[in-house]
């Protein structure tokens, strides 16, 4: 190849190179254009209809937590609601509610809880714990409906459960239907659960 053809050849590279490199601005540029632009806000209707808009909000104070599981204690009561509300949304049946649940030092419960219709979320305030999650119960039984967790079931065995530790500060998300069983506290744990309820089937509380 003469020397010609060479400074020829890198002559269309370098056009290839300048070309590619207009196009990848190009593009970066409609993308940011496209990113910056508002998307539509829909106006009408302004308020969505069977929604409601006019439910009030509800706190619940450190210092009511604390009240909350100092009763518990005294009373040796281990899982008491605090309150249960209605939670607004397309449906009058969404409810959201807050309990406190303790458990003592060595505190080990044999049955796993499932409960039909209303998810958990823990947050643990203090201690720490290990508990058994999910799996297949191996010896189903139905139990009576509770005031803070509906319709549900549960059993003494689960076939492929896990086992977690849980401890202060930790969030835990329990859905509707997974077996889940307190294993063993390996010290005095106290946790706040909140309670979804989409359906409506555990009982209006308001805390006093």
């Amino acid at each position: 190849m003469t020397l010609c053809q060479r400074s020829q050849v890198s002559v269309g590279i370098l056009l290839l190179v300048a070309c590619a490199v207009i196009v990848v601005q190009s593009l970066s540029r409609d993308v940011t254009v496209r990113a910056q632009t508002p998307q539509a806000i829909p106006s009408d209707p302004l308020q969505l209809p069977n929604h409601r808009y006019d439910l009030p909000a509800t706190l619940l104070t450190a210092a009511q937590l604390a009240a909350h599981q100092a009763k518990l204690v005294a009373a040796k009561d281990d899982d008491v609601p605090m309150n249960m509300v209605k939670a607004g949304g397309g449906s009058d049946k969404h409810q959201v509610g807050l309990s406190i649940v303790t458990r003592q030092k060595g505190q080990s419960n044999p049955n796993f809880a499932v409960h039909d219709d209303v998810a958990e979320v823990y947050h643990v305030l203090e201690g720490k714990g290990r508990m058994l999650l999910g799996g297949k119960i191996l010896d189903w039984q139905r139990r009576p409906t509770s005031p803070g967790n509906g319709r549900g079931s549960g059993g003494t065995k689960s076939e492929g459960s896990k086992e977690i530790q849980i401890a202060k500060g930790d969030v835990l998300i329990i859905p509707a239907g997974t077996p889940h069983r307190w294993l063993m506290a390996d010290e005095f744990t106290a946790y706040t659960v909140v309670r979804l309820d989409p359906d409506g089937v555990t009982p209006l509380l308001e805390y006093k």
